[in-house]
């Protein structure tokens, strides 16, 4: 028995270890996949609400992806403008940045004792090492626009084509079980269908409530561009955990930068600690948690893997993977004791908030 035990275990670890190597090499063709399955899913109702106008479900698929790209148009031209907007203001921030860093300067030799001409001669050393990497950065990030270009293409058709052929998939999952099995694997794919199109809807909501959020305080602050860095930081939440220490910290550059008083940055600090909070409590276990129910662990490791396979993406998408993955566990009996381990079974009762996000939530899916 003791034999038997560790050969499977070492069986399931070798599998786990080819699937990893595998998902590693074959990311550049799996991620897209990956997200324009979850896209079909979330543009799978607007699709059918078309087809009852048009009737050929070819054109309302079509029209679906079109909006799609209308709003995916609309958004990048909001990032770019504002992007713009504050490489205008290079010659303001660079004036900023000398003011602040001769003030820094004084106060470190002062206490330090360090005399500003070392400290001058050492900042230029490591300036110039900055704009080299600056320069690199730069480049990568060229690169990275033609690759996102060329990542949507590529999610727009296997869109388009998985929206044409679900029915053939369907079919093909079913002949994979037997007939006695239909009703469990209909049953699964149904739950499936839900909790990413729940998830989807939900995460755009809980995601859109926290950026607002985030530019109603940094407007009040009066940080400029506010209004563009409080929305980018609530886009960011989209990588739990991690996404929020990054949004954070360009508010309270420019608070330093802008302002003259350290208590903007400890403000935006503040503000961000708060919704934050909001979000974790309220928004996002009401919106999102209810149909994911991946317990703070489970969520956190999942994210950090996903983030060691396929960086951003895999932490985007390995929590409605896990998700999936978790309705599988709960319908098949050998599978069970890891939908114990994942499972968040905190009950949580519903408030007039959480019945308001439900009623949005019904009138997007439905």
């Amino acid at each position: 028995m003791k034999h038997t035990f560790l050969f499977r275990i070492t069986l399931i670890l070798a599998f786990l270890f080819l699937l990893i190597i595998g998902m590693i090499y074959a990311k550049s063709f799996l991620v897209p996949v990956f997200f324009a399955g979850l896209l079909s899913l979330l543009l799978l109702p607007l699709s059918k609400k078309i087809k009852h106008f048009v009737k050929n479900e070819t054109f309302s698929i079509i029209l679906s992806l079109f909006i799609f790209l209308i709003v995916i148009t609309g958004v990048s031209y909001f990032i770019s403008s504002q992007v713009s907007n504050i490489i205008s203001d290079y010659d303001m921030i660079e004036n900023q940045v000398k003011i602040k860093m001769h003030t820094f300067q004084s106060t470190l030799s002062q206490y330090t004792g360090v005399n500003e001409t070392e400290q001058e001669a050492w900042f230029d050393k490591e300036s110039e090492e900055l704009l080299k990497n600056v320069f690199k950065k730069g480049a990568t990030l060229l690169m990275g626009v033609g690759n996102f270009i060329f990542g949507l293409s590529l999610v727009i058709i296997y869109t388009f084509f998985l929206l044409t052929y679900r029915n053939k998939i369907k079919l093909f999952i079913l002949s994979l079980v037997d007939k006695e099995e239909h009703e469990t694997a209909l049953k699964i794919l149904e739950k499936v269908k839900s909790l990413v199109l729940h998830y989807l809807t939900g995460l755009l909501i809980a995601l859109t409530i926290i950026g607002v959020m985030n530019a109603i305080g940094l407007t009040i602050l009066g940080i400029k561009h506010g209004i563009f860095l409080g929305l980018l930081a609530g886009f960011l939440n989209i990588i739990p955990y991690i996404g929020s220490f990054v949004g954070a910290g360009l508010p309270i550059i420019m608070a330093l930068i802008y302002k003259d008083s350290i208590w903007y940055a400890v403000g935006v600090l503040a503000i961000f600690m708060f919704n934050q909070f909001i979000d974790n409590n309220i928004t996002t276990p009401n919106v999102v948690g209810g149909h994911v129910k991946l317990n703070s662990l489970a969520t956190i490791l999942i994210v950090i893997i996903g983030g060691m396979i396929w960086g951003v993406a895999g932490m985007i998408l390995f929590i409605p993977v896990l998700g999936i993955f978790k309705i599988l566990c709960d319908n098949i009996d050998s599978l069970k004791p890891l939908s114990i381990l994942l499972s968040d079974e905190e009950s949580e009762e519903e408030n007039i908030f959480t019945k308001a996000l439900k009623k949005i939530k019904e009138k997007i899916t439905n």
